[in-house]
């Protein structure tokens, strides 16, 4: 049995126990991913802990061989802003660039780091990681890639004048060194743990004479499986086959075409009809029915991507902590997961999804709603009476207007009057950037390690922190948090963030979303990954 079935494997497992597919479904599944025997690794085991046995000698059908050549027509939700990873500007060019630029580090489905660019690494000492480096990468434009072009990426994602905003993510940094074409020192603050975690989350290495030579915001130049052909405003992106890819036999298609599509029932129709054969989502409440349509095919999925909500303790109510917490007290998450997500979302009183290795699990509101608990700390807090806020959605995001008179529901029996006010995306940021929001809701792309979220939207001097929310414990435990290498006492020191970041509510997590990548039967290879990168050099066209 391939990886790939291995995971479609484990996926039916994990919908099975969720209760998303019955026994009967489950069975089904398995006898067309090939029967229940001869199973590699550490499926059989898996199977068994949901009552499946795999005795016997029943024929396995051999997972179809990647083939090369064809075109995946890809489309995403919003349009592409901008081609150069210093920014990440918008989930959907990072879909894009992704593809054209490669990494020193990834992750598998399975929160392992493997190699990209380097072969290899090693932490020499508390500030000091050695890399080394292939030496088969060639950039698009002819030049050969070597431990110079690390540096240079590092040292334009810290040059002020350019205000990179990944920038932050690497913030620990203190420089980088070059030891030879095929080595490089990345030094650090004394035991960044997040170091690897965040090269397989935000770096992608560029070349100076390719940044130099032109606008890298419209014309990237990488490493990567696939070349930047072209861009067409408002339309498409074309990538082609790069053929000089360090991976040896990557990637199988010959091009992606990349179109922004905003509309689920389109994007739907557009696979249907055989337009389009890789979508990012699909109508939530159809959801449970095209999974057992054979027209169309559910990769495998995963829950990294949190929705959460944003409050301004800056100003009243919410800059008391009382009334935050009576908030979190009324919220129904499950509620939320089912009306809003269509049952396509995990409530979650924390970033991570369960199947992240430093997922806490903890909760101080289980038990939720408690309307009585919510009323005695509003009391508490001054408002015996109940209190009014506002709660800012964007009318271009139907799942924030949603959660928003969903909890104006929820919160009215508490004595919270919410009034559900509607700004568009640009006065949408514009009202937290300036704190005059009451509180929100939004999604946070960057969950690979819980570094990436916490930090910067809870950290007092975080230019993220939106919530102008300042607590000198919680600092302290996050600093602990991100400087600590050794993985039980990471997972302890996360464990701190993830309590007093409930605990004072400046962030409230509501659920995490399960994403799905739809394409039509013939495309295999694709899943979704805890980095949220759309991988397109292990698709192939069958």
């Amino acid at each position: 049995m391939g990886r790939l079935q291995e995971e479609q494997v484990a996926d039916l497992v994990g919908k099975f126990r969720r209760g998303v597919i019955t026994r009967r479904e489950l069975l089904a599944g398995l006898s067309v991913l090939g029967g229940l025997t001869a199973l590699s690794g550490a499926v059989p085991s898996l199977l068994r802990s949901v009552g499946v046995e795999t005795p016997g000698v029943r024929p396995v059908l051999a997972a179809a061989a990647p083939k090369r050549g064809g075109t995946i027509t890809a489309a995403t939700i919003d349009k592409p802003v901008n081609m150069d990873p210093a920014f990440a500007e918008l989930y959907s060019s990072m879909q894009v660039y992704q593809n054209v630029f490669s990494k020193l580090v990834y992750v598998d489905r399975n929160y392992r780091f493997v190699p990209g660019l380097a072969r290899s690494w090693r932490q020499v000492n508390p500030t000091t990681w050695e890399f080394d480096l292939v030496d088969n990468a060639w950039f698009h434009n002819g030049e050969k890639f070597t431990a110079a072009d690390v540096k240079y990426t590092f040292d334009r994602l810290f040059d002020k004048k350019l205000g990179a905003a990944n920038a932050v993510f690497l913030a620990p940094t203190e420089g980088v060194e070059v030891v030879n074409p095929t080595r490089v020192r990345i030094i650090t603050k004394a035991n960044w743990g997040g170091l690897i975690p965040s090269l397989a989350a935000v770096l992608e290495v560029v070349n100076k004479k390719a940044i130099e030579s032109a606008d890298t915001k419209l014309k990237p130049v990488g490493t990567g499986p696939f070349k930047f052909v072209e861009w067409v405003k408002d339309d498409h992106i074309t990538l082609e086959r790069w053929d000089r890819y360090f991976k040896p036999g990557r990637p199988y298609v010959d091009r992606v075409i990349f179109k922004a599509i905003a509309n689920d029932t389109v994007r739907l129709t557009g696979l249907q009809k055989g337009e389009l054969n890789w979508i990012e989502q699909v109508p939530l409440q159809m959801v449970k029915d095209l999974k057992q349509s054979a027209q169309i095919k559910a990769n495998p999925e995963g829950a990294f991507f949190p929705d959460l909500f944003l409050i301004n303790c800056t100003k009243p109510p919410f800059d008391k902590r009382e009334v935050r917490q009576a908030l979190s007290w009324a919220l129904n998450r499950k509620a939320i997961a089912d009306l809003v997500w269509h049952g396509q979302a995990m409530p979650s009183a924390e970033a991570l999804a369960p199947t992240n290795p430093l997922y806490s699990g903890f909760n101080p509101f289980e038990g939720t709603p408690n309307v009585a608990k919510a009323k005695e700390l509003l009391a508490k807090a001054g408002f015996p009476r109940g209190l009014k806020a506002v709660f800012a959605a964007q009318p271009q995001v139907p799942t924030q207007v949603q959660v928003g008179q969903l909890v104006q529901q929820m919160l009215k029996p508490v004595g919270i009057d919410i009034e559900v006010r509607s700004f568009e995306s640009a006065r949408w940021f514009e009202e937290l950037a300036t704190k005059r929001y009451d509180f929100t809701s939004t999604y946070w792309s960057a969950t690979l390690d819980p570094e990436h979220c916490y930090f910067p939207l809870g950290h007092s001097k975080s230019a993220w922190n939106f919530a102008g929310y300042g607590d000198p414990e919680l600092d302290r435990a996050l600093e602990k948090f991100r400087f600590t290498v050794d993985p039980v006492e990471r997972k302890k020191a996360y464990g701190e963030v993830v309590r007093l970041t409930a605990l004072g509510a400046p962030v409230v997590f509501q659920v995490n979303f399960i994403r799905t990548y739809w394409t039509s039967p013939r495309v295999s290879g694709v899943a979704t990954l805890p980095s949220l990168e759309l991988r397109m050099e292990d698709a192939w066209i069958v």
